[in-house]
């Protein structure tokens, strides 16, 4: 999780929905869960990716391609950054949530040439452009991938609560 820095921290638990998604869209703005390279196929294949998970858990291994990040372009939008500045349909983007690199003292979004994400697509980034493998590494995400929706955090404790405001 150390992409999402400072949004989330490594080791926090986390509540995910996985309803949010059943009648509606990711929405520019949401923190999701998904599976890179593996869709998720309803109601069975949720089942099956559960049963998985216990059986990895159980001999102490975990998913790599289980990832959360920010959904910053929805179908429809153009997505570009240039000169480290992201633009969504050519507006410049307030991110207050984008982590602030301490040593370059601003958000590390590098540059991106123009991408339009079509319908059944994605752009999403980390909050912590710096240490974030993200859409500009790897690509638009597939829809089918998403398993949820972050909506709450549980620990640590002092932290507890919603992550929308």
């Amino acid at each position: 999780m150390e992409s999402m820095v400072e949004t989330l921290e490594p080791g926090d638990k986390l509540i995910m929905s996985k309803l949010a998604y059943s009648f509606s869209e990711p929405k520019r703005g949401d923190i999701i869960i998904f599976l890179r390279d593996e869709p998720v196929n309803g109601i069975i294949g949720r089942a099956s990716i559960y049963i998985g998970d216990i059986s990895m858990k159980l001999r102490k291994e975990y998913r790599r391609n289980r990832l959360i990040k920010r959904v910053i372009g929805i179908p429809g939008d153009t997505i570009e950054i240039r000169d480290n500045v992201l633009y969504v349909n050519g507006e410049a983007q307030n991110e207050p949530y984008a982590r602030i690199d301490p040593f370059e003292n601003t958000v590390l979004n590098r540059d991106l040439g123009k991408t339009e994400v079509l319908p059944g697509e994605l752009f999403v980034l980390g909050d912590n452009r710096g240490q974030s493998l993200d859409s500009r590494n790897f690509g638009k995400i597939d829809q089918s991938w998403v398993e949820g929706k972050a909506i709450f955090r549980v620990m640590p404790f002092n932290k507890f609560g919603s992550l929308y405001k």
